[in-house]
């Protein structure tokens, strides 16, 4: 996925410090440096959205996104989202170390997207050699109207780090892990993503129970030492949507098994990528 962001809003973690998990690459248990991870609403157009299916006109895919007082606004042809509130479930975030071997159980069970994400239909633990700091669930609003929001800053071992990854969790009506989580949360029972707005001017109201492990290979390493660095990991709502011939999928058909719920939920797990952004700007530093 091809993202170019003009100031887009940051995710704001909402439930407390976030802690991120890191994979030593040898600099020593004692060394370590400042990384700034931040998520954003990509608003420009990608690759997929730009493409045309066979025998319809150029451009017929292409989808226009911005953000605006009233919300994020995604239109195609005749059809327009209007996206007013967006919020998402995540946990075990983590920076994969580039000299590190992390490998899943569930690997073999993985896709790859077009950005090369990696998800996983499940929300297994790692079984990997990196150490980690398990945490979550988090629930991720989204300032879905352009206005900044909070970035998290931790400390992490001084090395060069290739990938950033996280699960989106559905959230378990049954598992005491959730508990907390679903007493705080009680619209997220059995469901990780919760998006309000309009379709075509019509109120909406957007579910889904999406369980993916994502790995988000960093566009370029990024090597953090005593100075820090910052990290950015984009979502590109506007690819949940678009149909590949013109228009957009409504989002409150979405909520009914069917093909247009699988459409949205395999989109959703290619729809994630991250890069060094030094600045904070929500553009990948160059």
């Amino acid at each position: 996925m091809q993202s170019s962001l003009t100031r887009a809003s940051v995710l704001v973690l909402s439930a407390g410090v976030l802690l991120l998990a890191a994979c030593s690459d040898g600099t020593g248990p004692n060394a370590s440096g400042e990384v700034g991870l931040g998520f954003q609403l990509a608003t420009s157009q990608s690759a997929t959205s730009a493409q045309s299916a066979p025998g319809t006109a150029t451009g017929a895919g292409v989808a226009q996104v911005s953000t605006t007082p009233a919300g994020l606004s995604i239109t195609s042809g005749t059809d327009a989202i209007v996206i007013t509130r967006a919020q998402i479930v995540v946990r075990d975030v983590k920076l994969k170390s580039a000299a590190a071997t992390c490998v899943d159980d569930d690997d073999d069970k993985s896709s790859s997207s077009r950005s090369g994400t990696r998800s996983s239909k499940d929300d297994d633990d790692d079984d990997d050699d990196c150490p980690s700091i398990r945490v979550g669930p988090y629930l991720v609003n989204i300032p879905v109207s352009g206005a900044d929001g909070g970035r998290v800053a931790v400390m992490v071992p001084e090395g060069t780090y290739s990938s950033v990854r996280l699960s989106v969790h559905k959230v378990s009506s049954s598992d005491s892990a959730d508990l907390a989580f679903r007493q705080a949360n009680p619209d997220f029972r059995n469901i990780s993503i919760r998006l309000e707005g309009t379709f075509n001017t019509q109120p909406f109201t957007f579910v889904s129970d999406v369980n993916a492990k994502l790995e988000m290979p960093l566009t370029a390493p990024v090597v953090i030492g005593k100075g820090g660095d910052n990290v950015t990991v984009t979502i590109d709502m506007k690819d949940w949507f678009t149909k590949p011939t013109g228009g957009l999928y409504s989002p409150g058909a979405a909520n009914t098994s069917g093909f247009v719920q699988a459409k949205i939920q395999n989109n959703i797990r290619n729809t994630f990528r991250a890069f060094r952004d030094k600045n904070r700007d929500g553009k990948e530093d160059r």
